[in-house]
């Protein structure tokens, strides 16, 4: 549990070069990539690491939210166990880091300088992480997953309704200290999130019938299950800051479309990297009969592919005869050039913003999200 927040994070931030190596033995399409996709300008400068910058705010935030949890019973129990399980300092907290980085960014811009804002943005920070941990609490019992971060999933150890349960509490407890930041915006705009989850969920229950409109169900699935977690806690440590109604709104494009690149490149990871660097099984979202942007992409070429979406690749054959046209296909590298429009977007949302290391930091967390590997 003493594990540093920024040494797990560093990790991740290291992963670009390697991430290069490891495609160009997978796909002719990824390991082209730099003919066909040219960098945004502003990715190409080095910039401050993030997870550095931010390191004093969170690096008791894995003690803070323990304490929280553990506080908010009136006895002890196996909950508090449960509940604490994926604490650990196994995650690499790109919400928070995100959220705290584009606090500071923009109290910066605005001169803030009051530590009561810094304090309440801090709070976004771990309500954001709770949020994350918790969804990912309730992803391990629908998926019905025996691994998370290295170690037996929750829902393995203590089974679906107690899992079920810890994941309810943590957003109990996450809801607790989101009323403690007292600003009545904030709490009407990070209450979406949960709206947005539950959405997501359901949309990935279903299949739609027309193909031109699945991609479009694709994309606002991944805003509901990941991206909106990004945009709407960058959106409230905006409004914290005091900033007027076009800079909220940056704000919030800025975290929209980082955690849509985010989500992009993590399926595109399932067809590319190893099960070991992923902790999950590769082609994992075929076998869950889910269709990812790669795959919905390999349709234009295989057009085969769409019967197996339809049955969500339950057929004998189905995952395995889409992983190799996937494979064959154009469709990892269209889904890493829409990822990196994505994160030229993304920077562009923070063209208003004065300089300073921290919106240098979001800037460079970028060219990290496209490059990563797990």
């Amino acid at each position: 549990m003493k594990r540093s927040v920024l040494s797990g994070l560093r990790a991740f931030s290291r992963t670009a070069s390697i991430q290069q190596q490891q495609v160009r033995l997978v796909s002719n399409d990824i390991s082209h990539r730099q003919q066909s996709t040219a960098p945004h300008p502003s990715l190409a400068t080095p910039t401050p690491d993030p997870f550095h910058l931010v390191h004093g705010d969170l690096a008791c935030m894995f003690e803070d939210i323990q304490q929280e949890l553990s506080t908010s019973l009136v006895m002890d129990s196996q909950l508090d166990t449960m509940a604490k399980y994926y604490f650990d300092g196994g995650g690499k907290c790109v919400r928070p880091v995100i959220a705290m980085c584009l606090g500071h960014a923009y109290n910066m811009h605005l001169g803030v300088t009051d530590i009561n804002v810094v304090n309440n943005q801090r709070k976004v920070a771990i309500i954001s992480e709770m949020i994350h941990t918790a969804s990912l609490v309730h992803d391990d019992i629908l998926d019905h997953a025996e691994t998370r971060r290295g170690k037996e999933s929750v829902n393995m150890k203590w089974g679906n309704k107690r899992s079920a349960m810890a994941g309810d509490y943590i957003l109990a407890v996450g809801s607790r200290i989101l009323a403690r930041i007292g600003n009545q915006e904030v709490l009407i705009v990070l209450s979406q999130v949960l709206a947005d989850l539950v959405q997501g969920e359901f949309m990935q229950l279903q299949t739609k019938e027309d193909e031109e409109e699945r991609f479009q169900h694709y994309l606002t699935k991944s805003f509901n299950k990941t991206a909106s977690l990004m945009a709407l806690s960058c959106k409230a440590n905006a409004v914290l800051a005091g900033g007027n109604q076009a800079e909220i709104d940056h704000a919030f494009d800025y975290g929209r479309n980082i955690g849509i690149a985010f989500q992009l490149v993590d399926d595109l990871l399932d067809f590319v990297s190893s099960a070991d660097l992923l902790g999950k099984p590769a082609a994992a979202d075929l076998h869950l009969g889910l269709a990812t942007a790669p795959v919905l992409f390999a349709t234009s070429k295989f057009p085969e592919l769409n019967e197996m979406i339809a049955r969500r690749f339950s057929a004998p054959g189905d995952v395995e005869t889409a992983f190799k046209c996937v494979l064959a296909s154009g469709g990892l590298q269209q889904t890493r050039d829409l990822a990196s429009r994505h994160c030229a977007q993304a920077v562009d949302s923070l063209s208003g913003l004065r300089e300073s290391r921290y919106r240098g930091a979001l800037i460079g967390l970028c060219d990290t999200v496209l490059n990563r590997m797990k």
